[in-house]
């Protein structure tokens, strides 16, 4: 669940990874911001439906409530992840000069490190938490014209080989990759986006006809959980930066205002700088004109730091 048009320079739970991130999970703390914390009373003092990516929603058919909210909350940080991934591979000179390896090298590490795996957990959550959970009560239709969840990670993966390629060449000699970019990127972005659109043409009628807030919030309380910390970090800035985009004021202090002190405390003075300065950046390396020094936010350098240890 969670358009190149409306995107911003602001704007990243297989089975394999949860015991990974078994030892940043805090069962009886919320990971991230509540929508339930949010009182949708007047929709149209709450979103700014003119500065959605979404095809489905706009100025003409806003978000009423929660049930378009909830999936428009991750959509939004991924589709405009995904206008500036295309941005950068657009960038990308078909013929790279050794010169410039640090464009290819940095945007490959981005879209390793965060892009694909926050996609790949949104994914994975949908497929093994949410969508059970609906089916309990509801019948999902089958996919249309949107591309199933296993096409579509098996293109993410095809993306993530050629930029572990250019990775271990060291962006140099790094023609063929490029042009492999040049053409599974673009399309992989029209695939996802699709599948995103029918996502929100079809689940917000069901989960009103069948669920609750609190339980849909409960159920997102779940992944959450189950992504930890580690996705947090790579994933929330994201959804943040898209939320002071295409919400109020209002939402968004309500949004997140509802983060816990000691992961807003992460989120502000760790999580958010790091994405702007250095996660970003990465992204956007294609576009650049001289390389950048990148520097994380520092630690408070005892050997126990927690943000060192996620």
């Amino acid at each position: 669940m969670s358009a190149s048009g409306g995107a911003s320079s602001k704007d990243d739970i297989s089975s394999s990874r949860r015991s990974s991130l078994s030892a940043n999970r805090s069962p009886s703390m919320v990971l991230g911001p509540r929508l339930s914390s949010v009182k949708i009373i007047n929709p149209t003092s709450l979103f700014v439906p003119s500065k959605l990516t979404s095809e489905v929603f706009s100025t003409e058919n806003p978000p009423l409530d929660w049930a378009d909210a909830g999936l428009l909350i991750p959509h939004e940080a991924i589709r405009r992840q995904m206008a500036m991934m295309v941005q950068s591979v657009n960038a990308m000179s078909d013929s790279p000069e050794d010169k410039e390896a640090w464009k290819l090298t940095l945007f490959s590490k981005w879209y390793i490190e965060y892009l694909y795996e926050s996609v790949h957990e949104h994914h994975d959550a949908e497929e093994k938490i949410y969508f059970p959970w609906m089916i309990t009560k509801t019948t999902i239709p089958e996919k249309e014209f949107g591309q199933s969840h296993e096409e579509l990670m098996s293109a993410m993966a095809e993306i993530k080989q050629c930029c572990a390629e250019i990775i271990k060449k060291g962006g140099k000699g790094c023609s063929a990759q490029v042009a492999t970019l040049k053409e599974k990127v673009p399309k992989f972005d029209v695939d996802m986006r699709a599948h995103l659109k029918e996502e929100e043409e079809t689940v917000p009628a069901l989960l009103r006809e069948n669920f609750t807030q609190e339980e849909e919030g409960q159920i997102v309380e779940q992944i959450l959980q189950a992504g930890g910390l580690g996705l947090a970090k790579k994933f929330l800035p994201a959804v943040l930066l898209a939320a002071q985009e295409w919400t109020t004021d209002a939402f968004y202090a309500d949004f997140v205002g509802s983060i816990p002190p000691p992961i807003k405390h992460l989120v502000d003075k760790y999580f958010l700088p790091d994405f702007e300065n250095v996660v970003m950046i990465m992204r956007d390396a294609p576009t650049l004109a001289s390389e950048p020094k990148l520097k994380r936010v520092p630690c408070c350098g005892i050997p126990f730091c927690f943000p060192c240890l996620i």
